[in-house]
C-alpha cells in the first residue's frame, strides 16, 4: 500500500473523498471487478452533479469486497477536463458515461479510455482476496 492518498486535495474541483452524503442524497453502489476487464462504466445525469458514489473493488464475483471510498464527483467539471465523455449529443441529451479503472499498483482512477487522461481517486489492496 502506499503512504499518501487518493484523489489529491489539488483535484477536489472534480472529485472528493466523504465521510457520509447528505441525509437528502442518492448514493449509487458500484463495484469494480478484475474479471471485468479492471473497469465499470455507466451512464449518469448531469443533473444529478454532484453525484454521491460508493465504489468497491474485488477480483472476481468470489471474491470479498475491498470498500474504494464514498465519493462525491463533480461531472461538470470532469466533463470539462475530458475524464468523463457524453454518452449522445450533449445538446439534447444531459446523460455522460463515467468509468472506473483499476490500473497498475492497486491505483483506481477515473478514465474515458486507457488511452485518455487518467484522474486516480484510491487505492486497494491487490494482494487481498
Amino acid at each position: 500500500m502506499t503512504d499518501y492518498s487518493f484523489p489529491l486535495r489539488s483535484t477536489s474541483e472534480f472529485v472528493e473523498r466523504v465521510h457520509e452524503a447528505p441525509a437528502d442524497a442518492h448514493v449509487r453502489r458500484w463495484v469494480l471487478r478484475d474479471d471485468n476487464l479492471r473497469h465499470y462504466h455507466g451512464v449518469v445525469s448531469l443533473a444529478d452533479d454532484p453525484l454521491y458514489l460508493e465504489l468497491h473493488w474485488k477480483r472476481d464475483s468470489r471474491s470479498k469486497e475491498q470498500l474504494v471510498g464514498l465519493f462525491r464527483l463533480h461531472l461538470r467539471s470532469l466533463m470539462e477536463a475530458g475524464y468523463v465523455r457524453p454518452e449522445s449529443d450533449p445538446a439534447t441529451n444531459d446523460e455522460i458515461r463515467l468509468r472506473f479503472y483499476r490500473g497498475e499498483r492497486g491505483v483506481i482512477c477515473i478514465q474515458v479510455r486507457s488511452d485518455e487522461p487518467a484522474l486516480p481517486i484510491g487505492v486497494v489492496d491487490i494482494s487481498l482476496d
